[in-house]
């Protein structure tokens, strides 16, 4: 048992690969696919947060926002110039890269509460320009009559959402798992546990924050184009605060900082409510006291604490065999 977990832990985008590949085959409930593919969505934006707050240590309370970003920019370049998708989907990111930096760059020197309360207010100012230059965004009326996302003369099914959704998703995971394991991700680690160390260590804070906040602003960008084509029109309120705050959650729950727990924490956080869709008045109080837990776990995530309560209990049985064969 031990053995698998540590197979499971190890190959963790081949099991994300093969569980997105086979579900889309095995349900064929139209609905049922929808939430597969918002499963989708979600993974991507907590692992791409993951990148700023999991590994960083950075507060961000507007990754929806980017999301949106995205999602406007995709819609305004479609219906309005006629772009594809596939131009689309990189200007997207583009564009949703260019308001990270906008946002890293003056945050330099804040922390804390003190990120939180900017990012969120910046999120707010983004939907206040969503919903009052309507020359650009057609304001609360929202962008509507996207084309469906196509290459060539192939027509997007939404199976084919979903599969470009997960090739998105195990790219960030793989790129996540690269800067893990490199002199970046170390970099990153450092600015997350001790500012000081780290600049005594030649580490340059200003490069390394705002880069993560332009790559999570990034992927979160070009996530949001595919869910622009996905559903054909959006608006202002399809992307809310409380949508960054149930994505930041999703990566305490399943562990910041780690590979695989960001993305598990999205799928149950968006499978979890349509389940107890009859609790859904209490949802975010629901989403509250998942927050207030993982931080209590001292951000280690449900997902990491339960590894190493399994570590530690078939540790315990494996050595009582080794004793026992002695």
């Amino acid at each position: 048992m031990k053995q698998a977990w540590n197979f499971l832990k190890k190959h963790s985008i081949l099991m994300v690969a093969i569980v997105g590949i086979l579900a889309p085959l095995v349900i064929t409930n139209t609905y049922h696919v929808h939430i597969i593919l918002m499963c989708m969505m979600y993974g991507i934006l907590a692992s791409s947060l993951n990148i700023a707050v999991g590994m960083t240590g950075l507060s961000n309370l507007a990754h929806a926002t980017f999301f949106g970003i995205g999602a406007y920019a995709a819609a305004i370049l479609n219906s309005r110039y006629g772009l594809p998708f596939y131009l689309t989907f990189f200007a997207g990111g583009i564009v949703a890269m260019a308001f990270g930096f906008i946002l890293g760059a003056p945050t330099l020197r804040l922390k804390g509460v003190f990120l939180a309360l900017v990012t969120t207010g910046f999120g707010q100012v983004i939907r206040i320009l969503e919903i009052n230059w309507v020359s650009l965004t057609n304001g609360p009326m929202g962008i509507s009559g996207i084309d469906g996302a196509e290459i060539g003369s192939y027509k997007f099914s939404t199976n084919a959402y979903i599969y470009y959704g997960l090739a998105l998703l195990i790219f960030c995971m793989f790129m996540s798992k690269r800067l893990m394991h490199t002199k970046v991700g170390r970099a990153l680690f450092a600015i997350k546990y001790d500012e000081t160390v780290a600049r005594s260590l030649g580490v340059n804070l200003y490069f390394y924050k705002v880069g993560a906040y332009v790559l999570s602003a990034c992927i979160a960008g070009m996530a949001g184009t595919i869910f622009a084509h996905y559903v054909s029109f959006i608006s202002p309120d399809t992307f809310t605060v409380a949508d960054s705050t149930t994505v930041l959650c999703m990566v305490i729950l399943g562990g910041a900082g780690s590979l695989l727990g960001p993305v598990l924490g999205a799928f149950v956080l968006t499978i979890a409510p349509e389940i107890f869709r009859f609790a859904q008045t209490y949802r975010m109080i629901f989403i509250g006291a998942v927050m207030v837990i993982g931080v209590i776990a001292n951000e280690r995530g449900w997902g990491q604490i339960l590894s190493a309560k399994f570590r530690g209990l078939f540790g315990k049985k494996t050595a009582a065999k080794e004793g026992g064969k002695a």
